[in-house]
């Protein structure tokens, strides 16, 4: 089962349509970096309240899964996403898993001398290209420097494809959770660039 992703800049988020009551950790749709917890559902009047303010259900969306970022605190009550992989790391394991070289230290630094060498990548620089032909050219400073910060971050996921408990048998298509060093309830499965 695929799920979209939310990108906060404290959290990636999975949520969903389900109903919502008092305990629930929610966002608030318009805003996208607003969670609160739900402490009291006037279900007649079609609202939802926080501590602090109060919300129309139908602007809120239920939180389902997460994943802290920035040391950001874990949302108390709700499924983590499981950490997010290096990829050089992934790469490795991958190559060494196939008997390609004997060291993945070998593969690790090679990785990082080229990403040192080449920065950027075709999608990269076609991105500069369609920002160029969108703002019209020439690129201030300030344009040109913001588009090189922005190629410089870190990829980030835009989904989840989570396993499943029994596809065969079950009624309603539940994420396989596994328990993690910590004790927390995790969700298994793969990010989706």
């Amino acid at each position: 089962m695929q799920h979209k992703l939310i990108n906060t800049e404290n959290y990636l988020l999975v949520v969903d349509d389900s109903e919502i009551k008092a305990g629930d950790l929610v966002i608030e749709n318009q805003e996208l970096n607003q969670i609160f917890q739900v402490q009291d559902i006037n279900k007649v009047n079609g609202l939802c309240r926080s501590k602090v303010d109060t919300y129309v259900i139908d602007s809120c969306k239920k939180i389902t899964a997460h994943l802290p970022l920035n040391n950001s605190p874990i949302l108390e009550g709700v499924d983590l996403l499981p950490p997010l992989e290096d990829e050089v790391e992934k790469l490795a394991e991958e190559w060494n898993d196939k008997g390609e070289f004997t060291s993945p230290y070998s593969f690790k630094a090679g990785y990082n001398k080229f990403k040192e060498k080449y920065k950027y990548t075709e999608e990269d620089i076609l991105d500069a290209w369609e920002l160029g032909a969108s703002e019209g050219l020439p690129l201030t400073r300030e344009k040109k420097n913001n588009l090189i910060k922005h190629l410089q971050q870190p990829k980030m996921p835009v989904g989840f494809k989570c396993e499943i408990n029994n596809p065969m048998f079950a009624l309603s298509l539940q994420p396989q959770i596994t328990t993690n060093s910590q004790g927390l309830t995790q969700w298994v499965g793969e990010y989706i660039y």
